[in-house]
């Protein structure tokens, strides 16, 4: 299996972001907003793994939709699977019309390498206070810690 770790995360504007991963060479982008919080929800679906949970769900909410990026079946290799919603706000259809934007196996702990280093990487390039001020929340460094 190739090594991807091409992984970046773009803060695009007052509470906006855009997740950036390159799984089999392919470039995903995955946008979010500041009505949840995307990045801490990876990293905690990335500690999930570290840990050896076998599986995990990540929540990249928008307005009213978003995706939800699902991982299972880890062991050494995770099956993941990047799902849009077009409603995830309501109470009866947010599981509702899901559509596959991507699904593959990769390796588990070169995905979380790759989530630690994109993390680290944010940090270093906007601090804390950037980031508070450009995403409307703090930094999850408690999540980013726990990666280490």
């Amino acid at each position: 299996m190739e090594k991807r770790n091409n992984m970046r995360w773009q803060l695009t504007g007052p509470g906006n972001a855009v997740w950036y991963w390159s799984p089999g060479g392919e470039e995903l982008e995955i946008g979010t907003t500041y009505v949840g919080d995307a990045l801490k929800s990876l990293l905690q679906s990335a500690r999930d793994l570290q840990i050896g949970s076998g599986s995990s769900i990540s929540h990249f909410l928008d307005e009213p939709g978003g995706t939800r990026v699902f991982f299972s079946g880890a062991v050494d290799e995770v099956y993941v699977q990047i799902v849009s919603f077009d409603d995830l706000q309501s109470e009866i259809n947010r599981w509702a019309g899901g559509k596959l934007r991507w699904a593959g196996r990769v390796s588990t702990s070169d995905f979380v390498d790759g989530v630690r280093a994109m993390a680290e990487r944010l940090l270093s390039e906007v601090g804390e206070s950037g980031y508070l001020k450009r995403w409307g929340a703090p930094f999850p460094m408690n999540e980013l810690h726990a990666l280490h």
